[in-house]
């Protein structure tokens, strides 16, 4: 029987793992990914990240070369705001972390600054939601329709991507 909380569904879990996203090399492929949402978006983080039962896992990045975040590759599953889009299946969008009544008292707001987030599930071919693409940032922002759309597109591409290379 499967938890009924997506984050512990064992075959989302399982495909996490027959993709084999925790590798090293996935970075590079992610990496692409992460530059060009905050490229497109004007934001100075980006992440592609693997959503796991009880951590969130980077898979490819842009803008945290140098914080803690570059050098652990990760955190707590309970800090993410990526796990909400894993249960929801949905874009998840906090304009002000500050006033979010789950995440202003999250160390990643107080601690490091966070102050807005953009985030689309990365679905795969078989329906699981295997983690994220997000844009941070260090100011309160609103986001668009439109600037989901482009992460939402720039998902799908992941996905595409993260599928290919393990059919490989």
């Amino acid at each position: 029987m499967n938890h009924p909380d997506p984050l512990f569904n064992a075959e989302r879990l399982q495909e996490i793992t027959d993709l084999d996203l925790l590798s090293p090399d996935v970075d590079p492929i992610m990496k692409e990914i992460a530059s060009e949402a905050a490229e497109r978006l004007g934001m100075p983080v980006s992440l592609v990240s693997v959503v796991l039962d009880e951590a969130l896992h980077v898979a490819g990045s842009h803008g945290i070369d140098g914080l803690w975040l570059g050098e652990t590759r990760g955190h707590p599953v309970e800090w993410s705001f990526c796990a909400t889009s894993v249960r929801s299946r949905e874009a998840f969008v906090v304009e002000s972390a500050t006033e979010h009544p789950y995440h202003q008292t999250n160390p990643l707001v107080t601690l490091d600054g966070v102050r807005c987030y953009a985030g689309v599930p990365l679905i795969s071919s078989r329906g699981h939601v295997l983690g994220n693409l997000c844009v941070v940032g260090l100011e309160e922002r609103t986001f668009t329709e439109d600037e989901l759309q482009i992460l939402r597109g720039l998902a799908a591409e992941a996905v595409r991507r993260l599928e290919a290379r393990a059919a490989v």
